[in-house]
């Protein structure tokens, strides 16, 4: 999908729910909680209730490998 427009670039940004920061620095944007959970491990409800305490970004942590994740809520 190409954005050519403001309207596509508005669309695409509401898909874009969540960034999340790799130990490596690599950056992924995510749409649901659930999504992230499928590929770094971590529980859904883990990530929401450190949101909720935090604001808008915290840091989690897999249990299989140890690796530490920053997560984010975006806002647009």
């Amino acid at each position: 999908m190409e954005l050519k427009s403001e309207d596509d670039y508005n669309k695409y940004l509401d898909t874009l729910n969540y960034l999340v920061v790799y130990p490596d620095k690599k950056k992924k944007f995510f749409k649901s909680l659930r999504d992230i959970k499928n590929e770094i491990y971590v529980d859904s409800s883990t990530i929401s209730k450190k949101l909720s305490e935090n604001g808008d970004s915290c840091y989690v942590t897999c249990r299989i490998n140890n690796y530490v994740f920053y997560v984010k809520r975006m806002r647009y």
